[in-house]
This record gives C-alpha cells, sequence and structure tokens, in this order.
C-alpha cells in the first residue's frame, strides 16, 4: 500500500496530464479544421460540392468546442461572441415568415407581389429574404467561422499564438502548389474547383484573388514569427533568416497568380511587415545546447524554390500581361452606381442576405449585360448595403469600431512591447487587409479566408491575462 502523499501527489500529476492532454487535443483539433478548411472550403459559390462534407463538420466541431467549455473559457472575446449572435440573429431574422401585408410593404417586394397576384396564389406569407435559399444557405456559412472561434477559446494564449506558424504553412503550401497549376495542364487534375479561374496560380481556392490576398496576408505574419519565439541569438538569427528566405519565394507565388489587387496588397503587406518587425529579445538561456543550422544553406534552397516560382511565372506569360495591361472586361467598378442605387429601393431592411444574384438581375443596366451572371457585387461593402440593409450596415459600423478602438490602443499605447502586443498589431494589419481587399473583391465569403479573419479577430481582442485560463464549470 502507497503512502497517502504519495497517492496525492499522483493524483496531482495524473490531473496535470489530463489537462495537458486536453489543450493539446484543442489546440490539434483546430489546426487539423483549419487545414480541412482551406482543402474543402477555398470557394465562395454556394453550390460546391465540398460543402456537403465540411459545413456539417462544422456544426460537430462546434459542438465538440462547447462541451465542457469553463466559464472563464466562456468568457473571453465578449465582443466576437456578441458580433457572431447579433449575425446569426440578423439572418434568422431574414428567414422568419410574414404575414402578406407587412412583408408587401417592404420596400422592393412588388415585383414578387404582382407575380403571386398573376399566379393567382392568394396572400402568401413570405421571409423578409426575397432568395429564402440563399438565406439558408448564408446561415449553413457561419457554422464554420463560428467552429474557429469557439475553438480558440478552448485554447491557451500560448496555443493562440502558436496558430501562426500553421496558417504560414497552409499559405505556402498554396503557393506552392499554384506554382504546380502554372507549370502543368490548365485543365489538370491541380485544380480543386470546377468553376475556377484556369491557367492561374489559384492554389487551394477556385479564385486567383482570394489565393493572392492570402500570401499578400503572410508577409507580416512572417515578420511576427521573426520577431518573437526565440530564446537564443543562434535561433533568433535562424528565424529571421527563415522568414527572409520564405518572404522571397513568396514574391513571385504573388505574382503569378495575375491578380492586381493581388499586388497591391502584396505592397502593403511588405511594408506592414517591415513595420512590424522587432529585434527579439532574449530573455531565457538555452538548456541545452543546440545544434547549429548553417543558415546560407536554408536561404540557398528557399532561392533555388525562387528561381522555380520565376521560372513558372515566366511560362505564363498570361499572368503577367494581367498585372501591366488592361482589362476591358473588367465591370465591377462601373457596377457600383447601379448596384448602390438599387440597395436604396430595399432601403433600410435590404433584399435580403444572400439574394444578390437575383436582385441584381432584375435591374441589371442594358450596358453592364454580360453572357453569364455577375455572382457578386465585387464589393462586399456594398453587397451588404444591398442585402441586409441598415441593420447590416450598423453591425459592420461596430464591428469596424471595436476593432479599430482594440488597434488604436495597440499601436497608441505605452506598453511594453510584448508578444502579445505583437500580435493585436498583426491582428489589425490582417483586418485591414482583408477590408482593403472587400472593397473590390468578396474574400470573406469563402470558408478559408474568413475563418483566417476570425484568427486575426482573436489576436487582436485577447485579453486574457494568464496564459491558463480557469477551470470553473459554465454549469
Amino acid at each position: 500500500m502507497r503512502p497517502c502523499f504519495l497517492r496525492g501527489n499522483g493524483t496531482a500529476l495524473s490531473r496535470s496530464i489530463r489537462l495537458n492532454v486536453k489543450e493539446k487535443f484543442y489546440f490539434w483539433l483546430l489546426s487539423a479544421f483549419l487545414i480541412l478548411v482551406f482543402l474543402l472550403g477555398g470557394g465562395a459559390r454556394p453550390d460546391i460540392q465540398s460543402l456537403v462534407i465540411l459545413r456539417p463538420i462544422s456544426v460537430v466541431v462546434c459542438g465538440i468546442a462547447l462541451c465542457g467549455m469553463t466559464r472563464a473559457q466562456w468568457q473571453q472575446f465578449k465582443p466576437l461572441r456578441a458580433f457572431f449572435a447579433a449575425l446569426f440573429g440578423l439572418v434568422l431574422l431574414h428567414l422568419i415568415p410574414l404575414p402578406f401585408g407587412l412583408w408587401s410593404a417592404l420596400p422592393g417586394r412588388e415585383i414578387i407581389a404582382n407575380i403571386d397576384k398573376a399566379a393567382d396564389l392568394g396572400e402568401l406569407w413570405r421571409p423578409l429574404a426575397m432568395v429564402p435559399w440563399a438565406a439558408w444557405n448564408a446561415l449553413y456559412a457561419l457554422f464554420v467561422p463560428l467552429a474557429v472561434l469557439l475553438l480558440c477559446m478552448r485554447l491557451t494564449r500560448e496555443q493562440r499564438f502558436d496558430l501562426l506558424k500553421i496558417v504560414i504553412a497552409i499559405g505556402l503550401a498554396s503557393g506552392f502548389l499554384g506554382i504546380l497549376q502554372s507549370i502543368g495542364d490548365p485543365g489538370g487534375p491541380l485544380y480543386f474547383y470546377r468553376v475556377t479561374n484556369n491557367g492561374t496560380a489559384v492554389g487551394l481556392f477556385a479564385n486567383r484573388n482570394h489565393q493572392a490576398v492570402f500570401l499578400a496576408a503572410i508577409f507580416p505574419m512572417l515578420a511576427i514569427a521573426a520577431s518573437t519565439g526565440a530564446n537564443s541569438d543562434e535561433r533568433a538569427r535562424f528565424r529571421s533568416a527563415i522568414a527572409v528566405a520564405a518572404g522571397i519565394v513568396l514574391v513571385p507565388l504573388l505574382l503569378v497568380t495575375g491578380s492586381r489587387a493581388g499586388l497591391a496588397l502584396g505592397g502593403a503587406g511588405l511594408v506592414a511587415a517591415v513595420l512590424l518587425y522587432r529585434r527579439p529579445e532574449i530573455t531565457v538561456a538555452p538548456k541545452r545546447k543546440t545544434v547549429r543550422v548553417n543558415v546560407l544553406y536554408v536561404v540557398a534552397a528557399l532561392g533555388v524554390a525562387a528561381l522555380v516560382a520565376v521560372t513558372a511565372l515566366a511560362s505564363r506569360a498570361s499572368a503577367l500581361q494581367r498585372l501591366i495591361g488592361s482589362d476591358d472586361e473588367d465591370l465591377r467598378f462601373r457596377m457600383w452606381g447601379p448596384i448602390t442605387d438599387m440597395a436604396w429601393r430595399y432601403f433600410p431592411f435590404g433584399s435580403g442576405v444572400g439574394s444578390f444574384v437575383e436582385v441584381y438581375q432584375v435591374d441589371e443596366p442594358r450596358g453592364l449585360l454580360l453572357q453569364g451572371y455577375v455572382n457578386h457585387a465585387h464589393n462586399d461593402f456594398l453587397e451588404i448595403y444591398l442585402t441586409m440593409g441598415l441593420p447590416g450596415l450598423i453591425l459592420l459600423a461596430w464591428i469596424a469600431f471595436i476593432s479599430l478602438r482594440e488597434g488604436w490602443a495597440a499601436f497608441a499605447g505605452k506598453q511594453r512591447l510584448g508578444r502579445s502586443l505583437m500580435y493585436k498589431r498583426l491582428g489589425v494589419v490582417m483586418i485591414a487587409m482583408f477590408a482593403a481587399a472587400s472593397v473590390a473583391d468578396y474574400p470573406l465569403r469563402t470558408p478559408a479566408l474568413s475563418s483566417i479573419f476570425v484568427v486575426a479577430l482573436v489576436w487582436l481582442f485577447d485579453q486574457a491575462k494568464n496564459a491558463r485560463v480557469g477551470s470553473g464549470s459554465l454549469a
């Protein structure tokens, strides 16, 4: 029979091991989930077949994250929880059937009311959303970023910082896949989506612009990776060399996408990386002798990879021509005026979340008619104005305001520039880059980039005082 103090120590040790395993479990679950999202959710279309797999898994992951969540964990990220609750609530309001008298009085519903009258359908109850199935699609889509937020709430602060390595690895993998796509068959198996930019480097995405936005966001991530986490001068030099080499490789990877907007964001990302970088503070001496690595070999190897990327770019002259030439078929800027006029017709409640395609076709200007159809406004702020009306604009303004407030505190404050503050600044830069990209595109409508956007928000709003949160139960 073992002494009591040994039994006590054994119990404490066993509990510590269980806690450690649980913490690592949620980190690796989130890492695996992010990889899965990028493999299955790189497009913004609602008819992508892989969404049939991704969305149910997202709901299950939400349940796993909520199961056993402590009170301290739940109380984190209150602004983000409030934002998601309001967003879910607004989409659900668009799906509630309304009495005919109330619904028909909403702006812009005359065309449907006249169709019902001509078809002798009577006074039907209809939801606010003019395209209900699209509103349901929008509701299901929210579960992917929600799962990322809930899993982030189960992590320690250090684990949330460690997500940076996972995101950078995914970005570089997507970039190198783009090289293979550029060299290979434009209609080959390396393109994951039926509707895509064949012949260009889209990587894990369906759209070259979304690939370019993600690659551009990697630049400031590399700066933070090089500025934090080193416990010796040798390791700090090694991390800096890796970051510089990876940044050199990213430049041709970005060029080969053929995205003009992505190239502009890439320049902004490079500037942000220079401003964010800080020489690491070595506060912990290494406990054991580390293996010396000649960083010149690493730089040389990645330099060869960059040369391969340049060769791929040269082999795809069309991508380079698109960067330096003009695109007469790009009508996105000419669409903004008509879309603004359309939005006012449905103001203040909007035409319904997800209804852009059908609503735009009703009043599409003759001079902008295409053989195909316009899938989005190519300006997410205008699309929110059109489809979600004043409530959507208020929600957008609120998340922008609280993000700007946190960002101002991160840059203007006189607090010590520690690791947490550096990640806050990274979150500000990434959010700003995604917002800028949304002016002429719709990056956050892809599950992959919406998930990374949530990670950036988590870094910005992380207010945890300790690396480990409390263990009090929610119940």
